[in-house]
Order: C-alpha cells, then structure tokens, then sequence
C-alpha cells in the first residue's frame, strides 16, 4: 500500500497497476489521525478541528476518545500518562479507598459512568491485592538471598585467611 491509501497490484513484472483503496464515509486515514491528535494535543478546540476536517464535533470528540485522548466537556485530556508513585500506597490505604468505593456504590441513583468508574476501582483493587501478595513474598525471598550473600561472603572471607 502506498503512502497516499492506494494499493499497489504487480502482475508478472511487466505491468503495474494503481487502484484507489475505497473508503466509505466518515473513514480516518493514518494521515488524518496522526495530524488530527497532534493538532488536539497543541490545544486546537473541537469545533475548530471539526470545521478542519468537515466533521460535526461529536464526530471529532468520539474520534479523539478512540485514539486514547479523554474529552471531558470540550476539554482534551491526555490518557495513559501514569504518573508512578515513589513508594507503594499501604495495604490500609487501599483498602480505604476501596471501602469509599463500596459505600458510594451502595447509594442510590448512580450514573452509568460513576457505576464503571467503581467497577474499575473494584477491579484494581484485585489487581492491586494480588500484586502486593508477589511484591511481599518477592522482598522476603530477596532479603533471604542478601542473608545468604553475607553468610557466604563472610564464610569465604574465613576460608580464605585460615588458607593464608
């Protein structure tokens, strides 16, 4: 496929042929999307993006939001930047954030998107609980090896002037 969105067809190497790739209605190429989401993170608004690219601006948030920007109120926000913590919040912490998620969710008239955004606090915890359990068991087996290290080292320093 060449850079232009046309497919390139060789027939025996003596004749070469050029079809333009059919694209239905409201299709994106490569092109458009990379320029579309770089002019989205310099600050373009939606409606200018949507003039731009003769779209209507749902068009432009829904858009966006499929290529991992997070449009809240004609605001863009970047997803998938994580920001990782120093240190690893405690067992208790988590557990605090956790039983605030379970007490929000047991009130009534929730919206679908408080509803999944608790989900995905449940979820994470799961996540998070299972991780912590490897990260613990992980650390005393470390702490076991550097003991055993130093226990070796020293031995090795014995041998070594009893040898001499």
């Amino acid at each position: 496929m060449s850079e232009n969105g046309s497919i390139v067809f060789v027939q025996e190497k003596t004749e070469t042929k050029t079809i333009k790739q059919k694209r239905g209605p409201g299709t994106w190429s490569r092109t458009e999307e990379q320029e579309l989401l770089k002019l989205a993170q310099q600050g373009a608004s939606i409606e200018a993006l949507a003039e731009k690219y003769k779209r209507s601006p749902e068009a432009i948030k829904k858009k966006l939001q499929r290529l991992g920007l997070n449009v809240v109120a004609g605001k863009l926000d970047l997803t998938g930047v994580l920001e990782i913590p120093q240190e690893l919040p405690s067992l208790e912490e988590v557990l605090k954030i956790v039983a605030a998620a379970l007490y929000k969710a047991c009130q009534s008239g929730l919206g679908k998107t408080e509803l999944q955004r608790l989900d995905t606090i449940a979820t994470l915890y799961k996540a998070y609980a299972a991780g912590l359990e490897q990260y613990v068991g992980y650390k005393k087996i470390e702490a076991k090896l550097l003991e055993l290290e130093k226990k070796y080292a020293e031995l090795a320093s014995k041998a070594q002037g009893s040898a001499a």
